[in-house]
């Protein structure tokens, strides 16, 4: 038997009155689960008190009146109330439920979807070619040691009817015989060695002049 509003008010206290109203159909849906379980406790709390209390009550009216029935009077009314309150938790059970059920449900979607996109990332990566090790410093030196010898090296041709190599041509200032390299060097000693003879005459010149004079001066004492 499902009780409705003008018997929870004629079995029920105001505080307890108000707990029933919060677990009907257009007052149920507006709770939050956090406020959903607090009433859940509160109603648990309520049906088992006077569940103790109706079995206390029959024991007692037992005992007074020797009947084998001891649900008469006030052991009915909290009879009613403990059935009212059972009632009113398992809607407010059946809520939570409801919407722990959706919240789970929605952090599994993201979850999945999350994971679908790193799966998505992870194997993009794994497809992207492996990038070439930079090579080492000392290969890089030889590489660049090598370029610059062949940089310095002459250039060769190769004529297509002979095979032979193509000889530069010779500048026009260059002599006909002999390494031109050397020519400057020669010319420049040639001309310090005909200084120094030149300078080696005039200090020997130097030296008689000085020692005549020297001789005359002392013959004239």
């Amino acid at each position: 038997m499902a009780y409705n509003r003008s018997q929870a008010q004629k079995l029920c206290s105001a505080t307890e009155l108000e707990l029933f109203m919060a677990s009907l159909a257009e007052e149920i849906i507006q709770l939050t689960p956090a406020q959903l379980r607090s009433k859940v406790t509160r109603t648990r709390t309520l049906r088992d008190k006077n569940a103790d209390l109706f079995r206390r009550q029959v024991t007692s009216t037992r005992v007074d009146t020797g009947a084998k029935r001891g649900d008469t009077g006030a052991a009915q009314r909290t009879d009613q109330k403990t059935c009212l309150f059972d009632e009113t938790l398992k809607r407010f059970e059946t809520r939570l439920a409801k919407l722990d059920a959706q919240v789970a449900a929605t952090t599994a979607k993201t979850a999945k979807a999350t994971g679908s996109k790193k799966s998505s990332t992870q194997a993009a990566v794994a497809r992207a070619p492996a990038q070439p090790a930079p090579p080492k410093k000392s290969a890089m030196k030889r590489a660049v040691a090598n370029a610059t010898a062949e940089d310095a090296l002459p250039e060769k041709s190769v004529t297509y009817a002979t095979g032979k190599p193509i000889l530069p041509e010779r500048s026009a200032k260059a002599p006909a015989f002999g390494p031109t390299s050397n020519a400057p060097a020669a010319k420049r000693a040639t001309e310090v060695s005909k200084l120094v003879q030149v300078r080696g005459k005039n200090m020997v010149a130097h030296a008689r002049s000085s020692n005549a004079n020297a001789q005359a001066k002392r013959d004239s004492r």
